[in-house]
């Protein structure tokens, strides 16, 4: 990491209350921030550096466990630009009951994040831009696709 006096470590946690209570303040839900409504089911990810929680992400296997829904990535803005997002993702990733199936996620920019910037992030993970259902057509259902696509949001797929 960038910091050589930090202590880091990723805890799973599992309820958005959860989540709110390590971040030490109230958080919107994925939707609230436009993800699919889907979103506000995942679990957490929560990144410390000595203790305090600096950045989150979700993740949410599917029903028939073919594939997992991540995202609703969030690093709090004085932590950005030191590699964590990626170090977070990565991690998460890895996980063992994630790391044997496919992963999607839905990039979705807020605050002063960029569509080009999250791409960036995610291509050099190994995900691929979805450019319609047929990139996800052999691990979920045409129903399924259509609860995460939103037009002003691009999906993409690790396999």
């Amino acid at each position: 990491m960038t910091n050589p006096h930090s202590n880091f470590s990723i805890d799973l946690i599992l309820l958005h209350e959860d989540l709110e209570r390590a971040w030490g303040s109230e958080l919107p839900y994925a939707s609230d921030k436009g993800y699919p409504l889907i979103f506000d089911s995942m679990v957490f990810w929560v990144l410390f550096a000595d203790k305090e929680a600096i950045a989150y992400t979700g993740s949410l296997t599917s029903k028939n466990g073919k594939y997992a829904l991540v995202g609703n990535t969030y690093v709090h803005e004085e932590w950005r630009s030191k590699g964590l997002h990626s170090h977070l993702l990565t991690q998460r990733n890895n996980s063992p009951h994630l790391k044997i199936i496919p992963k999607i996620t839905v990039l979705n920019p807020i605050e002063k994040s960029n569509m080009i910037h999250l791409a960036k992030v995610v291509s050099k993970l190994g995900y691929t831009h979805v450019a319609d259902y047929a990139g996800v057509s052999d691990i979920m259902t045409l129903d399924e696709y259509e609860d995460i696509y939103l037009p002003h949001q691009e999906i993409w797929r690790l396999d």
